[in-house]
């Protein structure tokens, strides 16, 4: 059976974060599903839209991972800088047998830059974990 190993959070300002499974809490991925897509010309890929995430990260993974002072966490850590910013737009999970799957949760911008989604809601709980909620109808006030 394989495992997944990192979580790559994209963010819509081009921005990544990697996760290692071994700082993932509670996780929640609902309903996967298989599409086949081209945007704007490019090449026809394989996406897996899902309908939510919910996701509990641990302390440990509070640190900002770019050599590019531009992205904004250094100062902060990456929880604080999440919590501020709503832009995760993708993760790309690696697996143990090697494999990448992409996949995508609802994204509406929250106005013309584009860069924040309306349905992303985050927090950090008095144990210090980070909370993720990337769903339609609920916050993650509604869950955590």
């Amino acid at each position: 059976m394989r495992k997944a190993e990192v979580f790559k959070f994209h963010f819509r300002n081009g921005g990544e974060w990697e996760v290692s499974a071994e700082h993932i809490g509670d996780l929640w991925i609902k309903r996967v599903s298989n599409s086949l897509g081209r945007i704007n010309g490019g090449e026809i890929l394989e996406i897996n839209p899902a309908e939510s995430l919910k996701v509990e990260i641990l302390p440990d993974a509070d640190t900002f991972q770019s050599d590019s002072i531009d992205q904004g966490g250094l100062e902060t850590g990456m929880f604080e800088t999440i919590t501020r910013n709503r832009g995760i737009e993708w993760v790309t999970l690696s697996w143990s047998d090697g494999q990448e799957s992409e996949i995508y949760f609802p994204f509406e911008p929250v106005d013309e830059d584009g860069l924040e989604n309306k349905y992303m809601s985050s927090k950090v709980g008095e144990n210090g974990h980070l909370y993720i909620v990337i769903d339609q109808e609920r916050k993650v006030s509604d869950i955590y």
